[in-house]
């Protein structure tokens, strides 16, 4: 502690001199009280460094990029391309840093990972929002390596006056020697609690008192169940410790029970078969009652394939083809209780939000389809939730719902901005 005096040690000394020969007129319990403050007093001097702030979370910082606000609007169009209403909030130069940061494993060990941070240049309280990014399949495009094209729409979010906290999730930036556990609820949680917690951290370390204390989280995709899982993490086990103002996601795949009875129930083809297979796979990589040969799930040859060039090679689309009859039959009838218990522990939509949040999800999405959404609403809704809302989006498909869930998103966060 600093006290700002005007006078050092021996003039404090000789300064109580002069209040003790006054305190022969006063009586023992005010001398008490007195002598009391001087000794505070001097434990307080100025010669007394601060408390040497030592982060838990953040491992190092850097930063990587920055952007005025000339360029925002240069990379969004610019030249009045904009809507008015948009370009008048694009009011800040942004630094892009890259945050590295500890972690919990699939196995519930310690594991540095990395993350971005979007931080508005200006000496003014912001809130912050953790933004949990959607499926990718190239460490390029994680976002502490700033080179996906939704990087710009990030920047302009940030650039409106919000701090932006992104986790690249295990796997990827200073991870990406680890394999991705795709759609892990668990480490998808820790990731975005400890990225803000990372995030935090390095305003304090820097003495930089800008954070407001509004917290807003949203994702979409695989984003939505990172958010949707955070959220439910820090609610349960951590509500002293972050306050969450407002929630969104979008398409996330929230029912993962339903969700893997409609994978495996399919007898057409499914465009996105391989991430369904790369669910499965890091699901058996990760729990210990299954760590099955792939021939236990797949006929041949492409329990072969996938065993040799792994989830991504292309094999049968068609569920009913390329899944064992008796792995279908094991979850569509329930008696497959040790892979059906592994999915189930990736639940994360029966429980009861206490914070406003909105679910956006499009009517035709065949990739994480619309069920996934609506199911989480009429779970909460049941539980009393009062303050969720779900927003269909009609016709929308996983591609073409993005727009109208970021609008809203704006929008929804916007009105928690404005408010005092």
């Amino acid at each position: 502690m600093e006290l700002r005096l005007n006078f050092n040690f021996v003039s404090l000394l000789h300064y109580q001199q002069k209040i003790l020969h006054t305190m022969k007129a006063l009586n023992y319990k005010y001398y008490l009280i007195i002598a009391l403050s001087i000794i505070t007093i001097a434990s307080c001097s100025k010669d007394d460094a601060p408390d040497e702030f030592i982060p838990e979370y953040l491992v190092a910082s850097e930063q990587v990029v920055e952007l005025s606000k000339d360029d925002i609007l240069a990379q969004l169009g610019g030249g009045n391309m904009l809507p008015d209403e948009i370009e008048f909030l694009i009011r800040y130069g942004v630094k892009g840093l890259r945050l590295t940061y500890t972690t919990i494993d699939t196995q519930g060990n310690s594991v540095e990972v990395s993350g971005a941070l979007l931080v508005p240049i200006g000496n003014f309280l912001k809130p912050l929002i953790s933004f949990q990014h959607g499926t990718i399949t190239s460490d390029d495009l994680a976002p502490s390596n700033f080179g996906s094209d939704a990087d710009i729409m990030a920047f302009m979010l940030a650039s409106t006056g919000f701090v932006i906290a992104m986790p690249d999730y295990i796997g990827y930036g200073v991870s990406k020697h680890l394999p991705h556990p795709y759609e892990h609820r668990a480490t998808l949680a820790y990731a975005t609690r400890d990225m803000i917690r990372a995030a935090r951290e390095y305003f304090k370390l820097n003495n930089l008192e800008q954070l407001d204390g509004k917290l807003f989280m949203t994702g979409y995709s695989e984003g939505g169940t990172a958010t949707m899982a955070a959220f439910q993490l820090m609610q349960q086990d951590h509500s002293s410790e972050f306050d969450i103002t407002a929630v969104t996601v979008g398409a996330g795949a929230y029912n993962k029970s339903e969700f893997m009875d409609w994978v495996v129930s399919s007898t057409e083809p499914l465009e996105f078969i391989n991430s369904y297979v790369w669910v499965l796979d890091t699901y058996n990589s990760i729990y210990p009652q299954l760590q099955r040969s792939y021939s236990s799930y797949f006929n041949e040859p492409w329990a072969s394939i996938i065993e040799e060039q792994g989830v991504f090679a292309e094999v049968e689309a068609n569920p009913s083809i390329l899944f064992t009859q008796e792995f279908i039959e094991g979850v569509t009838m329930g008696t497959d209780t040790d892979f059906l218990s592994a999915i189930a522990d990736n639940n994360c939509y029966r429980w009861l939000p206490q914070s406003p949040m909105q679910l956006y999800h499009g009517t035709s999405d065949s990739y994480v389809p619309y069920f996934n959404s609506q199911s989480a609403y009429n779970a909460m809704v049941e539980l009393g939730a009062n303050k969720v809302s779900l927003i269909p989006i009609t016709d929308g498909d996983h591609t073409t719902s993005i727009m109208e869930y970021a609008a809203g998103t704006f929008a929804y966060f916007f009105q928690y901005f404005m408010q005092q």
